[in-house]
């Protein structure tokens, strides 16, 4: 019989049966910003919104930030999506910081780019202002039944003066979004800490100088509070002994000038991490106060005025990654070379367990060097989104942790060396993000501490 239960397939094994759930009462809970409304890109930037979850625990795999834009002066485009206004999320528990990201903007949306399915384009379109699948005909393809693309608009929705829109952000954050979908434990105190872009960094126009207002700062997560007593007490007995902890994804953020000259240019990112999974490179132009420009969204391989990246190669603990050599890199058409820089960015740009994101970015894209909006908007599937990076998992499980590359107990230096043509419009930003295995306890007193 024992047999049969391995072979048979599993309808038609009807002594298999789901278990019945222990008695819970489930909501959506909202947790409002101390100071909500009246947030702007020159003055008044940071809320903070206190969450407490003293009688349940918080769902916030289902989860999202909610706020209100409002435009004036001039109509504005999102840079690809309304994450782009978040300059810094950070998330504390008594004044100590549990996870935090820098250029949080820029992460968010290259997250969203390189590990969304087309049902995800859908909810980025409806929830995070994102323009979702389009197409455009050129007048000479169109005379000559040429064939055109589809893809995924590279600048998010306009807004037009005088309106506003309100959205719900799913945010890139390995606390809330962790490894095995934990949820917040009962009893955990902390505050989530948004601080908002800059007025010309957030969004895009071709024309006028558009501002605008941020309002109605809040956070919600589903919640469940238990009901059975027995469960009950199990949790608080795991409490007290300090055994509650969950393990996640942590952000680090290293910045960096790429130098104009044709050379190969090493660039310092000395990270110290017990487990880095991997390490991902934006290289953009500066000059991130142009209105034009849509600084969030548009790191670039090949350069916008000129230049273009031709190989990279990171070096970790002294030792040099991939070990099979340096990754050549070429966006012209003729002798094109993307294919191992593509894939070392859908294997960093993934969710746990998983081999490979879900990425919706094309070719055009990836070696594309378009970052500013034009008053026809004609190219927006040519916004760049090439990146630089390396994956450093040894092994995709998604129960395991500490999978990455020990890089705290070495004192050699960590780095990414950078070859590229002439950059005409002079140096450039390089952003480097270390994402690190992190791992949060609940301590009996409510607060929580985190190891990296």
């Amino acid at each position: 019989m024992s047999n049969l239960l391995q072979s048979a397939p599993k309808n038609m094994l009807y002594n298999l049966q789901a278990v019945p759930a222990i008695e819970v009462k489930s909501a959506l809970r909202r947790f409002d910003a101390t100071i909500a409304s009246g947030f702007t890109g020159g003055g008044q930037n940071e809320a903070r919104i206190p969450i407490s979850s003293m009688d349940a625990f918080l769902d916030t795999n289902k989860s999202y930030l909610f706020f209100n834009v409002a435009v004036a002066a001039a109509a504005a485009s999102i840079d690809f999506t309304a994450g782009s206004f978040i300059d810094r999320l950070e998330i504390q528990s008594n004044g100590r910081t549990l996870w935090r990201a820098d250029r949080y903007a820029l992460y968010h949306n290259i997250r969203k780019a390189y590990n969304s399915d087309v049902a995800d384009v859908e909810k980025l379109n409806s929830s995070e202002g994102s323009r979702g699948l389009i197409t455009q005909l050129t007048a000479g393809a169109f005379a000559q039944h040429g064939v055109e693309n589809v893809g995924v608009g590279g600048l998010g929705e306009e807004i037009g003066s005088g309106e506003s829109r309100n959205y719900c952000i799913d945010l890139e954050c390995g606390l809330l979004h962790n490894d095995l979908k934990k949820a917040l434990p009962q009893g955990s105190n902390m505050e989530i800490v948004v601080r908002f872009n800059q007025n010309n960094q957030a969004v895009c126009a071709h024309t006028g100088a558009p501002t605008w207002t941020i309002n109605n700062v809040r956070f919600y997560s589903h919640s469940y509070q238990v009901l059975n007593a027995e469960a009950e007490n199990f949790y608080n007995q795991m409490r007290a002994q300090g055994a509650v902890s969950w393990s996640g994804d942590y952000l680090k953020t290293y910045i960096n000038e790429l130098p104009a000259a044709a050379a190969t240019h090493t660039l310092q990112i000395n990270d110290r991490s017990l487990s880095a999974k991997c390490m991902i490179t934006c290289v953009r132009q500066n000059g991130f106060a142009g209105l034009a420009k849509a600084t969030n969204s548009t790191p670039q391989l090949a350069i916008t005025g000129g230049g273009k990246i031709t190989q990279y190669e990171y070096m970790i603990a002294g030792s040099p990654v991939p070990s099979s050599g340096p990754i050549d890199v070429d966006t012209a058409p003729d002798g094109q070379n993307l294919g191992r820089c593509y894939e070392e960015a859908i294997k960093c740009l993934v969710d746990n367990g998983e081999s490979h994101g879900k990425s919706i970015v094309g070719k055009s894209q990836f070696a594309g060097a378009v970052n500013t909006i034009d008053a026809n908007k004609s190219t927006l599937l040519a916004f760049s989104k090439g990146i630089v990076c390396v994956d450093l998992r040894k092994m995709d499980d998604m129960s395991l942790r500490m999978k990455g590359v020990d890089t705290a107990s070495s004192a050699a230096p960590n780095n990414v060396r950078i070859t590229h043509t002439a950059l005409t419009d002079g140096a450039c930003d390089a952003t480097t993000f270390v994402v690190a295995d992190a791992l949060w306890t609940l301590q009996s007193n409510g607060e929580i501490t985190v190891s990296v």
